[in-house]
């Protein structure tokens, strides 16, 4: 690898570190960080370096800077797989809470002058959604008419009617959100994250990669980071998801849009997609066996994520002032 960043890239290596599936090089008195880049366009690329140029002139600290190689790319296949290489010194101290310090990011994003347009999502979750239901929607088929060929097969036979409803209500609930309130200034697209809780400068362990970069709504990031709340604490997350959003509301207080959007993408079974997809796409008998178990874990709580969803406006703390319109099945709050 030492051998391929200097032809690549020029950067003499002195040190690799792995990290994950990052690998951290020391070079040329510098810290960088090689990063996977699949799916990724250099015009996407470019956008997420004029997107962490202008975060970097705003004063944000410890923001990455993507580098070019010699050819005056962004993409560089090593092994057969696109990478980056991101000039990223070592993460600063974070000095504010999670909520407070997203907040001003999004709000840097809302006043941003750059056309940003190939990292756009906003607008779009209804589209990409209904794609990704119809997409899994026909393997699901496929998998009915041919039989189940092993354990996991037959749970995803039988779980899918249950989360195939599940997907089309968080649709239908942007699609009612979209006619029924008006957007604010807090509804401008911002500067977001693909996944925030995988954003390795929030728990202080990286820098902000401009790898991370989308531009959509800042109800994107604020239900990602409640979605992994959950994951990790269940219904005991209550205190934490009303702290950050109240962390975050002092610096940008959310719209009745933007809570419905929030809730929309609660609601949308994100980490079922993610584990089918990703058992269906790898061959490795060790990671299809990983991915069984989440699948069962997944389903085993679906009935409290069910009252997650259904007491949602009390945990969040808004019960008394903004209406979250009830989805009909979910049980009592």
């Amino acid at each position: 690898m030492e051998q391929w960043v200097h032809s690549e890239y020029g950067v003499r290596v002195e040190r690799l570190e792995p990290k994950g599936r990052q690998t951290v090089i020391w070079g040329q008195q510098e810290r960088f960080l090689l990063v996977p880049a699949d799916g990724r366009s250099e015009a996407e690329m470019e956008e997420r370096q004029h997107i962490s140029r202008y975060l970097r002139a705003k004063g944000v600290n410890g923001v990455g800077e993507l580098v070019k190689t010699k050819a005056e790319t962004y993409l560089a296949v090593y092994e057969g797989r696109p990478m980056a290489l991101i000039r990223a010194p070592l993460p600063p101290v974070r000095l504010r809470r999670l909520g407070r310090e997203l907040a001003l990011l999004h709000e840097y994003g809302r006043s941003c002058p750059l056309p940003i347009t190939v990292c756009r999502r906003i607008g779009q979750w209804r589209e990409l959604w209904a794609k990704r239901i119809d997409q899994m929607e026909a393997f699901w088929t496929n998998m009915v008419a041919n039989g189940p060929a092993s354990p996991f097969d037959r749970l995803f036979i039988e779980s899918f009617p249950y989360y195939v409803g599940l997907a089309e209500n968080a649709v239908q609930y942007v699609a009612d959100t979209e006619l029924d309130e008006e957007p604010l200034r807090v509804d401008y697209a911002a500067f977001c994250h693909e996944r925030l809780p995988q954003a390795g400068w929030i728990e202080g362990a990286e820098v902000k990669l401009p790898t991370d970069w989308v531009y959509d709504h800042c109800a994107r990031d604020l239900a990602e980071w409640v979605r992994d709340l959950y994951r990790r604490h269940g219904l005991e997350c209550r205190q934490e998801v009303r702290r950050f959003f109240q962390d975050y509301g002092h610096v940008s207080p959310l719209s009745p849009f933007a809570w419905r959007l929030v809730y929309a993408r609660l609601l949308f079974p994100l980490p079922y997609f993610e584990c089918v997809e990703a058992y269906y796409l790898t061959a490795d008998g060790q990671e299809r066996t990983r991915r069984e178990e989440e699948l069962r874990r997944l389903l085993g709580g679906s009935h409290e994520y069910e009252r997650f969803l259904a007491s949602f406006a009390e945990i969040a703390g808004i019960a008394e002032r903004v209406r979250l319109p009830a989805v009909e099945w979910l049980p009592p709050a």
